[in-house]
């Protein structure tokens, strides 16, 4: 599960790296708000997975992939 105790941070984090590989902003907000949904309420591999299958689509790059799953993986707590 996503720990979101510091919630501002990640989204911080999550939207830098989004900035850094020109993602659209509408597209950006979309793609933020359901990463943090997936990862708080299902499980961090299924909001992994959405991030790989955002790279299929074409929504960014396979870089800006390896980094949301990094930062997802940082911000991971087991319960």
């Amino acid at each position: 599960m996503l720990n979101l105790r510091r919630s501002r941070t990640f989204r911080y984090d999550l939207r830098e790296i989004l900035t850094q590989f020109e993602v659209n902003e509408t597209v950006a907000g979309s793609i933020l708000a359901s990463i943090v949904a997936k990862g708080s309420r299902v499980s961090i591999e299924s909001a992994k997975a959405f991030v790989r299958e955002q790279v299929k689509m074409g929504a960014y790059p396979s870089e800006a992939s390896e980094e949301i799953c990094s930062l997802l993986d940082r911000w991971s707590t087991f319960r």
